[in-house]
C-alpha cells in the first residue's frame, strides 16, 4: 500500500499537471476572435417509444447532425484536442500527419451556424423514414463557457404511424393472377406494425424474389413503387413482441393507439415490358475448363451430354467427373427460372473448393417462345484451381517444464481425388523437448537430454455428397458432404511413459438454409493406451487425481449431432450464433456386449465410456458504427450412466484462460467451491487440472475502436468485459468437498472477473489480443458469498501478482 505522504505527493503532481495542461493546450487557445468551439450537440427527444427504442432513435438522430463535436474522454476531457493544440504549429504545416490520420489528435471543431439547417433537414428525413410524419423540430444555440457553444436540438416525434393495409396493383393480368396470392400471403407489411421505409425496402426485395421464384426473370425493384395514404383517421393499437409488450406495460403505454397509413404497391413495366413475361431454361451448358477472360462460347473442341446437361470441353475428359458437377446444378433444362436455383447452383459449385470460382451467364432467346414462356440458355463457367496444396511450419518454444522444444508440421491436400472433388488431407507432425541437468561436472552440451518426443499422423477425407448404401434425391439437400477422419498419435516421455491415442469416425454435414448447418456423426471413437510406465510416474498416478484421470485407459465409441445457426452477414446492425450439440457413448458397445454374452457367454472385457453429453453456445452481437456489444451464454452437461461415475477426461469441461473466465488461468477454477491445495502455490499449479461434468458460463464484452496505425493497416481496439460461471461435478466426491452441483449453492459457486483488453487488427485477417482480468467473486471464499471486491488493491504488488492475469490470444474470445 502507498503511504499517505506518497498519495499527497502524487495528488499534488497530478493537480500541477492538470493546471499546466489547461494552460498550455486548452481547447480554445488558438481560436480567432469571432470563432467558437462546438462543445456539444444535445438531443432532447420526446417520443412514445419505450427506453430501448428511444435510445436507438436518439443515437440515429445524433448521427444525423452535420457537424459533430470533438471527442471527450469520460464526456469531460478533450484529450485529443489538447494534444493537437500542444503541437499546433506542427499540425498546421503537416495536415496529413500520422497522428491526425490515426485519430490520436483532433483539431478543434469550430462552430458553423449554417450546419444547423442541414442537421434539421437530415433529422426530418430520418423521422419520415421511421414513420413519424408529424414530427416537430427546432434548434437553439447556447454559450456554455468562454468561446464555447452548445447546440440543443429539440425533437417532438409526435405519434408513430402504423400500417393499416397493403394493396397490390399490377399492370399485368398474368403477373397479377400468379403473384398477388403469393405476395398477400408472404407480405412483411402486416397490419398494426410500425411503418418505416426500411420495412418497404425489405418488402420490395421480397416481392422481387418471390416473382423471380415463379419464372419472372426480368422482374426487378424498378418495377415497384409504393404510394402512402395518411388521410384516414383510423387508429390502431400496435402489435409487438412479448418483450416489447412487457416494456409497454411497465411504461404504461399498452392501451395507447397510433394513427395509421395505407400502403399501395404499384407494379409497373416501366422501360422493360419483359418484366411481365415468364421464362424457362432451354439448354444448360457447362464449361469446366474456363480460363480468365476467354471467349468460352467458342473456345471448346467437343461436347458431352450428361444428365440432360451439355458439357463443353477442351480435352478428352472433364477435370471433375461430369456426374459430380451435375449433382451440384439446380438449373435444369425445361424448368422455369427460379432465383433460389440460381443461388444454390453457385453456392454448391463453390463449396466443392476445386474451382477458383463459378459463374452463371444467362442468355435470353427473344425470338423463340414455348407454352407462352420465353426461353433462356444458362452458361456455367468453372475456373479450375490447383489440385494440390502443401503447407509446412516450424515452431520453437520454451516452457516451465522444459528448456527448449521444436515442432515440425507438414500437410498435403488433394482437392480432387479420383476426379470426384473429394478432398484428402494428410498431415504429419514431429516434435521434441530438451531439458538440461544442473550437473556442472559435465560438459555444457552433455547436460542436455531428450525429455519428450511426439509424432502424429492424421488424415481426413471429405466427399461432396452423402456416402450411403441407398439412393436419395441429392437435389433436396444443400451442400451435402461426408467426412471421414482417422488419426494416430504417439507421445514418448523419456523414463516416464509412452502414450498412444487413436481417434476417428465419419459423419454427414449439410445446410438446411443459408444460415443453418447440421452435422451428424453416426460413429466416432477415441482410444488411449499407456505403456512403459516408470516407478516414479506410477507414484504420481497414485497420488494426483488429475493426472490419473488424464491418463486413464478408456475406449470411447458413440455418435453425435450438431446444429449451428449463424446469421452473421444477414443484417449489418446485429447477428446471433447458436450451436447445439449432443453426444452419446456406450449404447452401441452395450448392445454388442449383450449379443456377445448371449451367443458366447462372454461380454466385453475392456473398459468403455458410457455417457450422454449436451452442449450449447448462444451468442448475440449488436454492432454500431464504432463499437460492438457481444454477449455469450454457453456450457454443457455430461451425464455418466450404466454404472459409470465420471465422464471421460477428454469429454469433461474446464474453465479459465484466454477464451473463458479470464480472471483465472486454464483449469485452475472449480469444480464448484472446491480449491485444489496446489492452486495456492504458483510453483505447484502445473499439476492442477480441474474439470467437471457440468459447465455454465456467461460473458459480456464491449468492444470499441481506438485508432488506426500505418495508414489503416493496423487497427487498435479496446474492450471492457465481465466473465462469470463455473464447472461442477454431477456426483459428490469425498476428496473434493463443495465440487458437486447444488441448486441452493448455485449463486455462491459462481465465479466472476471483469477486465479490459487491447486488440490489434492486422490487415483484417489476424487479430492479436491481450486481456487483463482479475477476480471479484471467488467461490472458494466462504465469506460474503465469495465477493472479494473489498480486497482489490491495485497499488499492492503482491495483490497484482496473485490476482491480475494477462491472457494472450489470437482472434476474439467469442
Amino acid at each position: 500500500m502507498f503511504s499517505e505522504k506518497c498519495y499527497k505527493v502524487l495528488l499534488s503532481g497530478f493537480y500541477l499537471l492538470l493546471i499546466w495542461g489547461f494552460y498550455a493546450c486548452g481547447s480554445t487557445r488558438h481560436l480567432k476572435e469571432n470563432e467558437f468551439l462546438l462543445r456539444k450537440n444535445q438531443i432532447k427527444l420526446q417520443t412514445t417509444k419505450t427506453y430501448a427504442g428511444k435510445t436507438a432513435l436518439k443515437e440515429a438522430l445524433q448521427s444525423s447532425v452535420a457537424q459533430q463535436h470533438n471527442t471527450y474522454l469520460l464526456g469531460a476531457f478533450p484529450v485529443k484536442t489538447w494534444w493537437y493544440n500542444l503541437r499546433y504549429k506542427r499540425y498546421q504545416s503537416d495536415t496529413a500527419n500520422f497522428q491526425i490520420r490515426s485519430g490520436m489528435a483532433e483539431a478543434p471543431v469550430v462552430f458553423d451556424r449554417h450546419s444547423i439547417a442541414l442537421s434539421l433537414m437530415r433529422m426530418q428525413n430520418l423521422l419520415l423514414n421511421e414513420g413519424y410524419f408529424d414530427a416537430k423540430l427546432s434548434a437553439k444555440v447556447d454559450t456554455v463557457a468562454k468561446k464555447k457553444v452548445m447546440v440543443t436540438y429539440t425533437v417532438d416525434a409526435q405519434e408513430e404511424y402504423l400500417v393499416d393495409t397493403i394493396q397490390f396493383v399490377a399492370d399485368s393480368s398474368l403477373l397479377q393472377s400468379v403473384m398477388q396470392p403469393i405476395w398477400e400471403s408472404k407480405t412483411l407489411v402486416k397490419q398494426a406494425i410500425p411503418y418505416s421505409n426500411n420495412l418497404l425496402s425489405e418488402e420490395r426485395s421480397q416481392m422481387v424474389n418471390l416473382a423471380r421464384e415463379q419464372g419472372f426473370y426480368r422482374f426487378n425493384t424498378d418495377n415497384i413503387q409504393f404510394e402512402l395514404d395518411t388521410m384516414a383517421q383510423r387508429k390502431l393499437r400496435s402489435k409487438k413482441s412479448v418483450v416489447e409488450s412487457a416494456a409497454d406495460v411497465l411504461a404504461g403505454k399498452l392501451k395507447q393507439t397510433r394513427p395509421a397509413v395505407t400502403v399501395s404497391a404499384m407494379v409497373q413495366a416501366e422501360q422493360y415490358p419483359q418484366a411481365f413475361d415468364r421464362y424457362r431454361f432451354r439448354n444448360v451448358y457447362v464449361y469446366p475448363e474456363y480460363v480468365d477472360n476467354e471467349r468460352f462460347l467458342h473456345n471448346f473442341t467437343q461436347e458431352q451430354e450428361a444428365n440432360s446437361y451439355t458439357f463443353r470441353l477442351k480435352s478428352e475428359q472433364s477435370p471433375v467427373r461430369t456426374g459430380v458437377i451435375s449433382k451440384k446444378l439446380s438449373l435444369k433444362p425445361g424448368q422455369i427460372y427460379r432465383q433460389s436455383d440460381y443461388d444454390k447452383t453457385l453456392l454448391q459449385l463453390n463449396d466443392l473448393e476445386i474451382f477458383n470460382y463459378a459463374r452463371v451467364f444467362i442468355v435470353e432467346d427473344s425470338a423463340q417462345q414455348a407454352d407462352g414462356m420465353r426461353l433462356l440458355d444458362a452458361h456455367v463457367v468453372l475456373n479450375p484451381g490447383r489440385k494440390y496444396d502443401f503447407s509446412t511450419n516450424f515452431e520453437l518454444s520454451g516452457g516451465d517444464l522444459y528448456l527448449a522444444g521444436s515442432a515440425l508440421n507438414a500437410s498435403v491436400i488433394n482437392k480432387n481425388l479420383f476426379r470426384g472433388a473429394n478432398q484428402l488431407s494428410i498431415s504429419a507432425n514431429y516434435g521434441f523437448e530438451l531439458n538440461q541437468t544442473k550437473n556442472t561436472d559435465q560438459r555444457f552440451f552433455e547436460r542436455f537430454y531428450l525429455m519428450t518426443q511426439n509424432f502424429g499422423l492424421n488424415t481426413r477425407l471429405i466427399a461432396p455428397d452423402f456416402v450411403v448404401p441407398f439412393r436419395y434425391n441429392s437435389s433436396r439437400v444443400n451442400s451435402p458432404q461426408t467426412v471421414f477422419n482417422l488419426g494416430l498419435n504417439f507421445l514418448d516421455r523419456t523414463n516416464l511413459f509412452r502414450l498412444r491415442t487413436l481417434n476417428g469416425g465419419f459423419g454427414y454435414r449439410w445446410k438446411s438454409g443459408p444460415w443453418t448447418t447440421w452435422q451428424f456423426n453416426p460413429l466416432f471413437f477415441n482410444a488411449l493406451n499407456l505403456s512403459n510406465i516408470s516407478d516414479s510416474f506410477q507414484v504420481r498416478l497414485d497420488e494426483v487425481q488429475a493426472i490419473r484421470n488424464a491418463y486413464q485407459e478408456n475406449f470411447i465409441l458413440g455418435e453425435a449431432l450438431e446444429f449451428i445457426h449463424n446469421t452473421e452477414g444477414k443484417r449489418p446492425d446485429r447477428h446471433y450464433f447458436l450451436r447445439l450439440g449432443f453426444e452419446e457413448s456406450g449404447l452401441l458397445l452395450k448392445g454388442v456386449g449383450a449379443l456377445r454374452s448371449a451367443w458366447l457367454d462372454k461380454g466385453i472385457a475392456f473398459n468403455y465410456a458410457r455417457y450422454l453429453r449436451f452442449d450449447f453456445d448462444a451468442r448475440q452481437y449488436f454492432h454500431r458504427q464504432s463499437s460492438t456489444w457481444a454477449f455469450r451464454f454457453y456450457g454443457g452437461l455430461g451425464l455418466p450412466y450404466g454404472g459409470a461415475q465420471t465422464m471421460p477426461y477428454v469429454k469433461q469441461y474446464f474453465v479459465g484462460g484466454a477464451y473463458s473466465i479470464r480472471g483465472w488461468a486454464p483449469r485452475l477454477l472449480g469444480p464448484g467451491s472446491y480449491l485444489h491445495p496446489a492452486a495456492i502455490n504458483a510453483t505447484d499449479r502445473l499439476f492442477v487440472d480441474q474439470s467437471g461434468d457440468l459447465k455454465l458460463e456467461f460473458n459480456a464484452e464491449y468492444r470499441f475502436r481506438m485508432m488506426q496505425l500505418f495508414a489503416g493497416a493496423i487497427g487498435l481496439q479496446g474492450a471492457f468485459f465481465v466473465d462469470a460461471g463455473n464447472i461442477w461435478l454431477m456426483h459428490p466426491d469425498a476428496n473434493m468437498p463443495g465440487a458437486a452441483f447444488r441448486w441452493d449453492k448455485f449463486y455462491a459457486d459462481l465465479a466472476m472477473s471483469p477486465g479490459l483488453g487491447l486488440r490489434a487488427d492486422i490487415g483484417g485477417f489476424l487479430i492479436l489480443r491481450a486481456d487483463w482480468a482479475f477476480a471479484i467473486k471467488k467461490p472458494y471464499e466462504r465469506a460474503s458469498n465469495g465477493w472479494v471486491i473489498d480486497q482489490i488493491d491495485f497499488g499492492s504488488r503482491s495483490w497484482r501478482n496473485e490476482n491480475l492475469h494477462l491472457n494472450l490470444g489470437i482472434g476474439f474470445p467469442f
